[in-house]
C-alpha cells in the first residue's frame, strides 16, 4: 500500500486500504488537482513512472511525464486534460477513454467527480476477445516451437551495450550463455565494423568475422542481421553460422583439384617427354661415345680440355634425359613394407659428400616401433635425396642456413616425413609453382625443373602426399605423407 499524508483522518485511511484490494488501477486527486494517493495496481500499470506517482503531484506534470516516458500517447493525454475541465466546469462524470496497450489489448481510462471537488482517474485492463486471445496465444506458442528448432543460431540484443535480450537454443549450443553479444567477436574492430555496417540501412548480409565459441575457442563465422525497434529502443536481430566445416571441404576440393590438376600435367607432360628423350637418346649416346675416344687419342693438352668440356657436357644431357625418362616413366611400382629408417640412412650417405663440402649438419633421430610403411625402396629413396639436394644447393647459393633436420610422426592411418632446412625458404610469389614441371629457381644449366615434379608424381603413385608446409621460422619444410603397411 501506498504511503498516505499524515493530515489524513481514519476515514481517509480506510479509503487508501479499501483502493490497494482493487484490481482497477486508481488514482485519486484533490480539488486542486493533486494526487492524493495511487493504488498499487495504479503504479504497476505505469512502471515508469513510479518515482512521479507521489502525493502532492499536480495532474499537469502527471500527464506531461506520462507522455515523455511512453506510458501515455500525446492524444490520450490531451483528451483525458480536456475530460478533467469539464468535470471542473459541469461537475458530472466524464466518458472513458481508450488507451492502445501491448499485443493488441487495450485499457479504459475513466475521470469521475468526487464529493469533496476532486476527481478519480481509474485505469482497466481490457482482454481482448476470446477468439482474439487464443489466437494470441497460439501464435506465441507456434513462434517458441520454431525459434526453438531453428538449426540457426539466432540472437537478439540491444545495440548500446550488447545486452542479450533472447537467444536460441541453437545459438546457445554454439556461443554459449554469455550476457552480451560483445563477447561472441573475437575482434573488436570487426564488432565496430558490423555496427557501422548495419546502422545507416538497418541491414547485413552474409558478413565474415571470428567469433568465439563457449570455450573460447574461436571460430571462422558468417553473420546475418537487422536492426528493429522493440519498446522504443534499437535492437539487433541476428544469425550466425559456423563456417568451420564448410572452409575446411572448400579447403580439401581446392586441394584435390590442384592435386588433379598437377596430375594432368605431369601425365601430358610425360607422354612429351618421353617422346623427345628417346629421340635425342642415340645421337646423344654416338656424342657420349666419340667423346671418349678423342680424349683418349688426343695427345695434345688443349685439345683434351676442350673435348673433356664436350664429354662433360654430354654427359649432363644424358642425366637430363634420365630425368625426363624417370619422370615419364608408368611401369608399375614395386611396393611392399618398407622400413623407413633405412631408407633414410641411404639418402643421408648419398647426399654426405654435397653436405661435407658445404659444411651443412644433417639431425635425425632414431623412433622406436615405428610403423613401416607401402613404398618403393628406390623410388622413395630419389625424393628424399631430391628434397635433400634442394635444400643443400639453396643454402650453398645463398650462403644462409647450415643445418637440414629429417623429423617423422605418425598416426593410425599414415606416417609423415618432414625435411626442414634453415636456409633462404621460399618466397610467395613462387610457392603454388614449385611443383609445376620444368619451373626451377636455380640458374641457367643448374637446374631442370624435373626434380620437385617427378617427387610429386611418385608419391602420387604411392597414394600420399608431398607439400610445402607454411612456417613462421626461416627456412622451408617439406612433409611427405605414405600410408601405412
Amino acid at each position: 500500500m501506498q504511503s498516505v499524508p499524515e493530515t489524513q483522518n481514519p476515514v481517509d485511511m480506510s479509503l487508501a486500504e479499501i483502493c490497494e484490494y482493487m484490481s482497477e488501477g486508481i488514482a485519486i486527486f484533490d480539488a486542486e488537482a493533486t494526487l492524493r494517493l495511487a493504488n498499487s495496481s495504479f503504479h504497476q500499470k505505469h512502471p515508469n513512472l513510479s518515482d512521479v506517482l507521489k502525493p502532492g503531484i499536480p495532474w499537469s506534470i502527471f500527464l506531461r511525464e506520462a507522455v515523455n516516458r511512453g506510458t501515455m500517447p500525446l492524444p490520450v493525454s490531451q483528451r483525458l486534460d480536456a475530460l478533467e475541465a469539464e468535470l471542473a466546469t459541469a461537475g458530472t462524470r466524464s466518458d472513458a477513454v481508450q488507451m492502445p496497450g501491448v499485443q493488441g489489448r487495450t485499457a479504459t481510462l475513466r475521470l469521475g467527480q468526487t464529493s469533496d471537488g476532486g476527481f478519480v482517474l481509474t485505469h482497466t485492463e481490457n482482454p481482448p476477445p476470446a477468439d482474439d486471445a487464443d489466437a494470441v496465444r497460439d501464435a506465441e506458442i507456434l513462434l517458441r516451437k520454431v525459434l526453438e528448432a531453428c538449426p540457426r543460431s539466432l540472437i537478439m540484443s540491444r545495440v548500446t551495450d550488447g545486452r542479450i535480450i533472447y537467444r536460441s537454443p541453437a545459438a546457445t549450443d554454439l556461443l554459449g550463455s554469455a550476457k552480451s553479444s560483445f563477447s561472441h567477436f573475437t575482434h573488436r574492430e570487426e564488432r565496430a565494423d558490423f555496427i557501422t555496417l548495419l546502422l545507416p540501412d538497418a541491414i547485413v548480409d552474409n558478413m565474415r568475422v571470428t567469433f568465439r565459441r563457449a570455450d573460447q575457442t574461436e571460430f571462422p563465422a558468417e553473420i546475418s542481421a537487422r536492426l528493429i525497434d522493440y519498446r522504443g529502443e534499437d535492437v539487433i536481430v541476428a544469425t550466425v553460422e559456423d563456417l568451420t566445416q564448410e572452409l575446411a571441404i572448400k579447403a580439401e576440393m581446392d586441394r584435390q583439384k590442384e592435386q588433379l590438376f598437377q596430375s594432368e600435367k605431369l601425365s601430358a607432360l610425360g607422354e612429351l617427354l618421353a617422346a623427345v628423350a628417346h629421340e635425342l637418346n642415340n645421337p646423344l649416346s654416338i656424342i657420349v661415345g666419340n667423346a671418349e675416344i678423342l680424349h683418349e687419342e688426343i695427345a695434345d693438352d688443349g685439345l683434351k680440355r676442350r673435348v673433356g668440356k664436350l664429354s662433360q657436357a654430354a654427359h649432363r644431357c644424358v642425366r637430363i634425359i634420365r630425368s625426363f625418362l624417370s619422370l615419364a616413366r608408368q611401369e608399375p611400382l614395386d611396393l611392399r613394407p618398407t622400413e623407413l629408417s633405412k631408407l633414410i640412412e641411404n639418402a643421408l650417405e648419398a647426399a654426405s659428400n654435397d653436405t661435407e663440402a658445404a659444411k651443412i649438419k644433417m639431425h635425425t633421430a632414431p623412433y622406436t616401433n615405428e610403423p613401416l610403411v607401402i613404398a618403393d625402396e628406390v623410388q622413395l629413396t630419389q625424393v628424399i635425396i631430391n628434397l635433400l639436394s634442394n635444400a643443400i644447393q639453396a643454402m650453398r647459393d645463398a650462403g644462409i642456413g647450415d643445418q637440414i633436420t629429417i623429423e617423422r610422426s605418425w598416426n593410425d592411418r599414415s606416417l609423415t616425413i618432414r625435411v626442414t632446412d634453415n636456409g633462404p625458404g621460399i618466397s610467395d610469389d613462387i610457392k603454388t609453382r614449385i611443383f609445376d614441371p620444368l619451373f626451377t629457381t636455380k640458374d641457367a644449366g643448374k637446374g631442370t625443373g624435373v626434380g620437385l615434379a617427378y617427387c610429386h608424381r611418385i608419391i602420387a603413385a604411392h597414394k600420399g602426399q608431398i607439400r610445402l608446409e607454411h612456417t613462421a621460422r626461416r627456412g622451408a619444410t617439406f612433409s611427405v605423407e605414405l600410408p601405412l603397411a
